[in-house]
């Protein structure tokens, strides 16, 4: 049984089992049990692999050490720096792509929203695959690889991914089963892409070795699944951002102050092996200032087109003039329901209108975002969406949980925060004021952020001075806004 999409508070699963199940099936509740996908066969063959690998004592261990020795080929980065630079890279751009392509052992690029991280991929992968390296690519999740797969076949590359659904994978883009069935596979020991999630290294890629394994979005990567697939190579490229979203886990608080990802890991031991890219180019000037001084030590700042860009769209009539107004590129609208917890049906009613409005200005409903943390309030939206605008048009509104909606971006992003109960928001605060999902939320927008959430006047009390901070750090962000109170 596959999860496809939720829709409309309801799952799309797929299903490939034999017609005897549901012959004998005598009806009641269905429930999809998350401990019906049992992976300790596949982290046990990691750890088995690993156990017995040359590679671990000369290569991973000292990698996952305290300070792992970096060495870079000079001629390398030399060349690999022009080539960038002869394809319109910046400066940073062009330095990340001269060290992954140069480094012996481990690069890290930390890629913040908007900044080029997937084009800087590709780019390299290019000039490994002209090396007649064999590349692997992949995420901890399919569409995440399908995306990085795209954007490096846009190069005439030789790429192909193994596994998920091949109508998801770009037209572009080989899709095979197996690497049996690629029917492309360079013969004659030239390079090649392909790209699989870790999984498939148990499976389909078990005996296939890499010269380079390239981790795209590595922040969301665990050390066990990122292990799983450094055991099939002998280099690494790890490209994410740890002030985005980290991975999900069951158990381990994100008050740890311990980072769960690889890439974290890596990150916080030495800067010799991690450049950052440095300049955005989804955001505009106004918009990138607050991220830029509260995550990225004030090093990113807003470049190319949409630099000097502003939401300027036909104006229409509207009690909603100063959300809509040039000039403020980002509005707070204090949520007014003070009981309301994951769901809000006041704040899903002012952003049904302020789609409304915005539609009426010209906005495309392809260039509205909504992010929320709830799924129930995503829902609510949704609904409201499909009953005025009809399905068709709706869906094409993308209204969804900040997880989702990482790596994607919209012209309007209206941020539905739901929750007015301050009681309720003290014991949610380590979910609520996160910084990497504040971060998330709040960097989709390219011209125009509306956040509808609690203005807490009085401020709040939380439980330890880490939510504490972060709690001041959304005060901080919503005193930087345009206040406007919306009609009841």
């Amino acid at each position: 049984m596959t999860f496809e999409r939720e829709e409309e508070g309801r799952w799309l699963l797929s299903e490939k089992l034999a017609n005897t199940v549901w012959d004998n099936y005598q009806g009641g509740p269905c429930y999809a049990d998350m401990d019906a996908l049992d992976l300790t066969p596949r982290y046990e063959k990691t750890l088995e692999d690993i156990a017995d690998s040359i590679n671990t004592d000369n290569l991973i261990i000292p990698l996952l050490g305290d300070a792992p020795a970096i060495t870079f080929n000079d001629a390398d980065l030399d060349y690999a720096e022009r080539f960038a630079i002869q394809n319109k890279c910046n400066e940073h751009q062009a330095r990340a792509v001269a060290m992954a392509f140069a480094a012996e052992q481990i690069a890290c690029i930390q890629g913040p929203p908007g900044t080029g991280k997937t084009r800087a991929l590709a780019l390299i992968a290019q000039l490994l695959v002209e090396r007649q390296e064999r590349v692997f690519v992949t995420s901890h999740t399919h569409m995440a690889i399908n995306n990085a797969l795209a954007k490096i076949a846009e190069r005439n590359i030789p790429t192909v991914k193994i596994g998920g659904r091949p109508e998801d994978v770009s037209k572009t883009v080989d899709w095979a089963k197996t690497p049996a069935d690629w029917e492309n596979l360079p013969a004659d020991g030239s390079g090649y892409v392909i790209g699989a999630t870790p999984f498939a290294t148990c499976s389909q890629l078990e005996h296939f070795k890499f010269d380079t394994v390239i981790f795209d979005e590595a922040s969301q990567i665990t050390l066990p699944l990122a292990l799983m697939a450094m055991r099939k190579g002998r280099r690494f490229i790890f490209i994410g951002d740890q002030k985005q979203l980290p991975p999900v886990l069951l158990s381990q608080s994100v008050l740890s102050g311990e980072s769960m990802s690889i890439f974290g890991r890596l990150t916080s031991q030495t800067a010799d092996h991690t450049v950052m890219l440095e300049e955005t180019y989804r955001m505009n000037q106004w918009l990138t200032e607050w991220p830029s001084h509260n995550y990225y030590e004030g090093k990113l700042r807003a470049a190319g087109p949409n630099k000097d860009r502003r939401f300027n769209y036909v104006e229409v009539e509207s009690p909603m003039d100063r959300v809509f107004d040039p000039e403020a590129s980002a509005i707070f609208i204090p949520t007014t329901d003070r009981t309301a917890k994951t769901r809000n049906f006041r704040d899903a009613q002012h952003v049904l209108e302020l789609c409304k409005v915005a539609h009426a200005m010209g906005v495309a409903p392809a260039d509205i975002g909504i992010v929320t943390p709830y799924r129930a309030q995503g829902r609510a939206i949704r609904t409201l969406l499909t009953r005025h605008f009809g399905r068709e048009l709706a869906q094409t509104i993308v209204a969804d949980t900040v997880e989702r909606m990482q790596g994607q971006e919209r012209e309007l992003i209206i941020v539905s925060l739901a929750s007015g109960d301050e009681a309720f928001l003290g014991a949610v605060a380590e979910f609520f004021f996160q910084p990497e999902r504040l971060n998330v939320s709040i960097t989709r927008a390219m011209t125009k952020l509306i956040i509808i959430g609690p203005e807490l006047a009085q401020g709040i009390e939380c439980s330890n001075n880490v939510t504490q901070l972060w709690a001041d750090e959304y005060l901080s962000l919503i005193s930087r806004c345009r206040k406007v109170v919306l009609p009841l």
